[in-house]
Order: structure tokens, then C-alpha cells, then sequence
């Protein structure tokens, strides 16, 4: 069962911080990171147990699961969380962040 994407605004801002950060470079990379990210969030859709679970002690974070997104980009992580219909795509987060602490302030 394929289920419904929802981002979170948070997630836009996100790919388009990656988006500039990667055109500063070369734009047609920066390009394909968003395709890459739309792609990856349709896989969710469909198969989201491909992720997994985020361990943290903190409850607010529980039923949070990850995603690497695919090589080139595998330094970008999906968070994510299930539900019966539908993806709440919540943040695509470099992987070098301090991540519980940028969850925390996205989620809470």
C-alpha cells in the first residue's frame, strides 16, 4: 500500500539550504539532489520500513525513523514517521549535525 506524503514546511527548507550549499559548486548536482530527495520520498511511500528506527531517549522522538538518502547524497538523512495512511517527512538533515539536537528543535 502506497501511502500519502506529508512534508513538514522544515523539510523545504532543508533541500533548499542543501540545494544552495551544492549550486555554490555546480547547480545540475544541486538539481539532482531534489530529484534524488523526491525519489526517495515516493520509496518511503511505498516500502517505509526501508528506514530505521531513531534510538533516543527522549520520548518526543520515539517512532522516528531515518533514511540515508542514495549515493551521491547518502550524507543527507530523511527523518521520518509512519502512519497508517500517510509519510510525515519531518527533516533531510546532513548526517554531520549534532541530529538529536536538531530534532529536538523540529519535532518538539
Amino acid at each position: 500500500m502506497k501511502r500519502s506524503i506529508v512534508r513538514w514546511p522544515r523539510v523545504e527548507l532543508d533541500l533548499t539550504e542543501h540545494f544552495a550549499f551544492i549550486a555554490l559548486d555546480k547547480v545540475v548536482p544541486a538539481e539532482r539532489l531534489l530529484v534524488v530527495a523526491r525519489e526517495s520520498f515516493e520509496r518511503l511511500a511505498t516500502s517505509p520500513m526501508i528506514g530505521s528506527a531513531w534510538n533516543s531517549k527522549r520520548p518526543h522522538l520515539r517512532g522516528i525513523r531515518y533514511y540515508p538518502m542514495p549515493a551521491p547524497y547518502r550524507s543527507c538523512i530523511i527523518f521520518y514517521r509512519v502512519m497508517p495512511d500517510v509519510i510525515e517527512v519531518l527533516a533531510v538533515l546532513h548526517g554531520a549535525r549534532d541530529l538529536e539536537s536538531a530534532l529536538r528543535d523540529i519535532v518538539e
